[in-house]
């Protein structure tokens, strides 16, 4: 496979066009998310992490028949992905109560929500991602009902799967935002699921949630331990 030009970048990724018009190389960047620093601040090694984390991730969500777009890994960095047609809704799935989500709702950070909120906000470069719901979806000509239906269908599973499997690591998935396109008619898990997607807490031994100082989540020692949990070698 031929990499050509780059057709996407956002800060932790880029995207490359290849010599096969259906497919695409996502590859992995060192730097941090905006979310954890607006600096651009770079952690070397976070890259492979993420990249392993990802391609084990869509492979577990495959087996229980969730289509995404992951086709095989590329190298240390990369996979090799179908090219979707994006639809611009970023959807966000909160099983616990994050800062933000606690200062929005009147909670207090930390709080297991009973039953998970699901959030969807609308990716535009002339917007800084405000909230929307399927009505806006609609009207802005977004997707239709139907697609919206198998999002709804596939984030829920996601979510479903992904809390049970990390529950066995010792992990609970606080929240995570992925994203949908479009191939051949049909609406697939497209983006990632990686470790800059997912926002992950410990499970001490008597149960209860450690939630990571900010400090922590630049720390390589951080994504190196939550790898080792999700593949099973941890000590």
């Amino acid at each position: 496979m031929d990499i050509k030009e780059v057709i996407a970048e956002g800060s932790t990724k880029k995207v490359y066009a290849t010599n096969q018009s259906d497919q695409v190389v996502i590859e992995f960047l060192d730097t941090l998310p905006l979310t954890v620093s607006k600096q651009k601040e770079k952690v070397k090694g976070k890259a492979e992490i993420n990249n392993a984390v990802c391609a084990h991730l869509f492979e577990y969500l495959e087996s229980y028949n969730v289509p995404t777009h992951f086709i095989k890994t590329q190298n240390d960095k990369s996979f090799v992905a179908k090219k979707l047609d994006m639809i611009p809704i970023a959807i966000v799935v909160y099983n616990v109560a994050t800062q933000d989500l606690a200062k929005r709702l009147h909670l207090d950070t930390g709080t297991v929500l009973e039953f998970p909120i699901v959030e969807m906000y609308y990716k535009d470069e002339k917007r800084t991602l405000p909230m929307i719901n399927e009505y806006h979806a609609y009207a802005l000509g977004l997707c239709d009902r139907k697609e919206m239906t198998n999002i709804s269908r596939i984030a829920t599973k996601v979510n479903a799967v992904l809390k049970s499997f990390f529950e066995r690591k010792k992990l609970k998935l606080v929240s995570f935002q992925i994203e949908f396109g479009r191939t051949q008619g049909q609406v697939i898990l497209g983006d990632e699921v990686s470790l800059d997607s997912l926002t992950l807490w410990p499970i001490n031994e008597d149960g209860k949630l450690e939630k990571p100082a900010a400090s922590k989540l630049k720390d390589i020692a951080f994504y190196k331990m939550l790898k080792d949990h999700i593949f099973g070698t941890a000590g």
